[in-house]
């Protein structure tokens, strides 16, 4: 494919990765404006990555998003203020650590399996962004 005809000066061939997605690839059209009758005459450009990011946490950002995600089901809420009513005195119905434990529970194992699903995303972007890639290159004089 590409890999038979030498890149112009200012464009670069596209690398192998090794992945299992061999013989595989992505193409990419550039979407800049057309060059004048001098190409170098033309300031250059910063332009933003091509990478793909699915991911929706960090580490920093996993603990509060996720349970800022949890909260927001009425369910996960109402449990836990049945949960901490036990800790009031007049209210207590029976001890107050194990009608947290179920709640706990429920909000890790939750957790975790948001957990793994962005991993794998994580995964699948790395697999993606490490794929090889056509480029066109207006320099490439056929």
């Amino acid at each position: 494919m590409a890999q038979d005809i030498a890149p112009a000066k200012g464009c670069k061939q596209p690398r192998s990765s090794g992945s299992r997605r061999e013989g595989k690839s992505r193409t990419v059209r550039s979407n800049l404006l057309p060059l004048g009758p001098k190409g170098s005459d033309q300031p250059r450009r910063l332009h933003a990555s091509n990478r793909l990011k699915t991911t929706k946490y960090t580490l920093l950002s996993f603990l509060p998003k996720n349970l800022f995600e949890q909260f927001h089901r009425f369910a996960n809420v109402y449990f836990v203020f049945i949960a901490l009513l036990n800790f009031v005195p007049i209210v207590g119905a029976f001890q107050p650590e194990l009608a947290l434990a179920p709640v706990v529970f429920i909000l890790a194992v939750t957790a975790l399996k948001d957990l793994w699903e962005d991993y794998r995303r994580y995964r699948s972007d790395q697999e993606i962004n490490h794929m090889d890639c056509l480029v066109y290159c207006r320099y490439l004089q056929r």
